[in-house]
Parts: structure tokens; sequence; C-alpha cells
């Protein structure tokens, strides 16, 4: 039994739905709202339960930590947030998979800020100051 899909976005209101299938997986018919970019599910249809609602806010917060501060507190976000959650445990695995395939299919991806490097070019003038020292300390003996 497959579930119908809305003709209206539960989020804003719109009318304007886009159904896309995934590359990846092509048996998970996913629909989007055109005007808020987010993913409705079939479980739109259902009650909405505090959980659902709950996990639902702590993804629309984890995503907007990944464009403001990086992935990977997107994820310790949503990770930490929907393990404090009664009935909802989930992996540190399926924490990164639903945040990756969230930002994915809002287009998002590119627009998560990047890790700094700056602490590998620290380090690496570190060990080269060292080196230098060395160096200098047995050449000018």
């Amino acid at each position: 039994m497959t579930a119908i899909p809305p003709t209206i976005c539960p989020y804003c209101g719109s009318k304007e739905l886009i159904r896309t299938v995934p590359e990846k997986d092509p048996f998970n018919v996913m629909v989007i709202c055109h005007s808020c970019q987010r993913v409705i599910t079939p479980e739109h249809d259902k009650p909405h339960g505090k959980t659902t609602t709950a996990v639902r806010t702590i993804a629309e917060k984890a995503i907007q930590i990944s464009l403001n501060s990086g992935k990977l507190h997107g994820i310790k976000y949503y990770y930490t947030e929907v393990n404090k959650l009664p009935d909802t445990k989930t992996t540190l695995q399926q924490a990164k998979d639903t945040m990756e395939s969230l930002l994915q299919a809002r287009g998002l991806t590119s627009a998560v800020k990047k890790p700094s490097r700056n602490g590998c070019v620290i380090a690496l003038i570190i060990i080269l100051l060292i080196i230098a020292s060395i160096i200098y300390f047995y050449t000018h003996r």
C-alpha cells in the first residue's frame, strides 16, 4: 500500500510541490515543496505526535547550525537532541545520513560551511620552526 502524495505543503500551505526520484534510492520517491524547500514525507498524512514534531524541529535547527557552523556541528546537535527524546534512539551514522539527505534534498550541500584548515597550517609552521632551531643550534656551536 503506497501513500498518496500530499497536494498541499503542511509547512507553508503552498500548492507548488515537486516530486523527485533520488538516484541512489529510486524506490524512495520524495515530494519537496517548491516554496519552503522542505521534504514532505508520507507521515504527514498520519496524526502527528509530539515526537515527530520535536524531531522535525531538531532537524530544522540542525540544518541552520550546519549552514552557520559546519556539518559536523549540525550532526552532533541532531544526534544529541534526538537521543534526548523518549522512544527515539539513533546512531551516529543514522544522524549523519539523515543530515546529509536533508541538506541534499534542499540543495544546501554546497552552502554548508567548510571546515577550517588553519590548525594544520599552524602545526606545520611550528614543526618547521623546531627543525630550523635544531639546525641553527648544531651549526652555530
